[in-house]
């Protein structure tokens, strides 16, 4: 009996960063606008102790966060889980659940005062980051207001000016290496988050 090699089905779409401009300047504001001044804490790192722990490292992540507050209605993440789900259908078609309660959306402020950066990194990890399958950034601050705080993705050519637009939605796999780069002047405002979903297989 002769048994021939699989043919592997192969995705083109595999390391691909999607961005499109989905929000308005006015919703940006109204977002930034939602952000209690006394709720900011600093942003910490996952992996680096046992599963679940997250420790602040200020010389690898430098940022404040909190929760991205949701409205009665469920905006912005109604608006933000169809726009992942309408373009991973297109793309990756990666098996997604959705948000989690233990790791939703965060709003993030990147400030010059402290060179607000986040080094390399990955998004999938331990513990409530092991189901990630796609993160997403918002682009809430018009790229005149700062300078630096670039997000960037190892070895991939991106276009730098698109992703800076402010309204820009900014999907990528959560196994890509990427980083948001020392903020220089002004503060960059962004909403972070993951797509949960079943393990890769």
């Amino acid at each position: 009996m002769i048994v021939f090699p699989a043919v592997p089905v192969r995705n083109p779409s595999v390391n691909v960063v999607f961005h499109a401009q989905v929000f308005s300047a006015e919703e940006c504001q109204q977002l930034i606008a939602t952000a209690d001044a006394a709720r900011w804490e600093p942003g910490s790192v996952g992996g680096r102790g046992g599963a679940g722990d997250f420790n602040v490292v200020r010389d690898v992540r430098s940022n404040y966060q909190q929760r991205l507050p949701v409205d009665a209605n469920g905006y912005p993440l109604n608006r933000l889980s169809a726009e992942v789900c309408r373009v991973n259908s297109e793309g990756w078609r990666f098996d997604l659940s959705g948000f989690v309660a233990d790791d939703l959306p965060w709003l993030m402020r990147y400030d010059a005062e402290e060179s607000g950066h986040y080094d390399w990194h990955i998004d999938i990890g331990r513990g409530a980051n092991a189901s990630r399958k796609l993160g997403f950034s918002l682009q809430l601050s018009p790229p005149e207001s700062y300078d630096g705080g670039d997000l960037e993705f190892a070895n991939m050519a991106v276009d730098r000016d698109a992703l800076r637009r402010q309204g820009t939605l900014i999907i990528f796999p959560a196994y890509l290496q990427h980083r948001v780069a020392p903020t220089t002047r002004g503060t960059r405002f962004v909403c972070v988050g993951w797509m949960h979903g079943p393990s890769f297989r």
